[in-house]
């Protein structure tokens, strides 16, 4: 029954369904006052949950930033965006047999790399790059070079290299395939 057939009931039969109504729309506005009651304790109960959050908040994002600055300050941040493009470009320049082979011979390239790393090979090295960029010009004639011979240094030089190559010309006679491929390339 709807407003407009209310106002036409006869008196007596008006009371009876205004009541009815009166009781129905209060049952009703009931209901949505709980609704907005627990509504506005929802909302109340953000509001404090903000604003106990969000001293923490602010503390940890101040940290944050002042951590990511102190990193751009000492390069770090630098360091690992040129990191990152180093990735990129071995990821692109390899593609996944050559991952494969890598993970096959990490470990023997590990251990090449620390032999290499030793104080000693890398003061051996240090010295070589250091001669190589004094070189000056080299003997002219075979009296030179057996004059250079002469030179405790350059002796032991030379039974250094003799040493290294007959490392290799023996890996080469065990069927090193690696050995084999330098040289061939030789």
């Amino acid at each position: 029954m709807n407003v407009t057939e209310v106002m036409n009931l006869p008196e007596a039969q008006e009371d009876a369904e205004t009541l009815v109504l009166l009781r129905e729309m209060n049952r009703k506005l009931e209901h949505i006052e709980g609704a907005v009651d627990a509504l506005e304790r929802r909302v109340e109960g953000v509001a404090e949950l903000r604003e106990d959050l969000w001293p923490m908040v602010r503390g940890a994002s101040h940290a944050l930033s002042r951590k990511l600055d102190e990193l751009d300050q000492r390069g770090a941040l630098a360091f690992a965006r040129e990191g990152l493009a180093v990735i990129e470009r071995v990821a692109t320049s390899f593609d996944e047999d050559d991952v494969r082979l890598l993970g096959d011979n990490v470990v023997s390239i590990l251990q090449t790399v620390r032999n290499l790393t030793q104080p000693e090979v890398m003061a051996v090295a240090d010295r070589a790059a250091l001669a190589l960029k004094e070189t000056g010009d080299p003997p002219d004639r075979k009296l030179g070079l057996l004059r250079a011979m002469r030179d405790p240094e350059v002796r032991r030089g030379m039974a250094l290299l003799l040493t290294v190559l007959r490392e290799l010309g023996a890996q080469r006679g065990n069927g090193s395939g690696a050995a084999e491929a330098v040289a061939a390339a030789v």
